[in-house]
């Protein structure tokens, strides 16, 4: 049950994030058309661009970890025994929740809530709703980063490098 909630948010997570990218694709090529072919450029294109480039970096950060295709040195837990891997997944997995709730979440929530009266230059929507991707994010980590933990205390995942050595 668990896994299969996992699975359903990396799943949407993936479809936001190619959507947002492909929206920033159409932006890209409307504000180049705009500035050569009209010689008169959108100014929305590059603050939208630049929002939903910020977007896409968290969420995507949120579907890696998910899909543990972030950036991880395992030589340590390639060396040890299973038991110990998977003491090392869940202080791994404790310490980037930590991490989560403590910076993203609170910090980004403190920043989304100070940033709501200030618009941004062009489009005069408010800064905060850019900042609020960074609490979503962290729940969405905290989220994922706690299937994973749950899947490894009770024998049900197996650890990266367990997979690489069934390889």
């Amino acid at each position: 049950m668990l896994y299969r909630l996992k699975t359903l948010i990396e799943h949407c997570l993936l479809v936001i994030i190619s959507t947002l990218l492909a929206v920033m694709v159409v932006l890209m090529l409307w504000q180049v058309f705009t500035r050569y072919f009209l010689a008169t450029p959108a100014l929305f294109t590059e603050e939208s661009l630049r929002f939903i480039m910020i977007w896409t970096g968290l969420l995507g950060t949120a579907y890696c970890f998910g899909t543990r295709q972030h950036l991880a040195l395992e030589l340590l837990p390639s060396m040890a025994p299973p038991p110990v891997r998977r003491a090392l997944g869940v202080f791994n997995g404790l310490v980037t929740i930590g991490f989560a709730v403590a910076t993203m979440f609170f910090g980004g929530w403190k920043a989304s809530v100070s940033a709501m009266q200030q618009l941004s230059p062009i489009m005069q929507i408010p800064i905060g709703y850019v900042y609020l991707v960074l609490p979503i994010a962290a729940v969405l980590i905290v989220i994922l980063i706690g299937i994973e933990i749950v899947g490894l205390i009770t024998g049900q995942h197996e650890t990266p490098s367990d997979a690489q050595e069934a390889m």
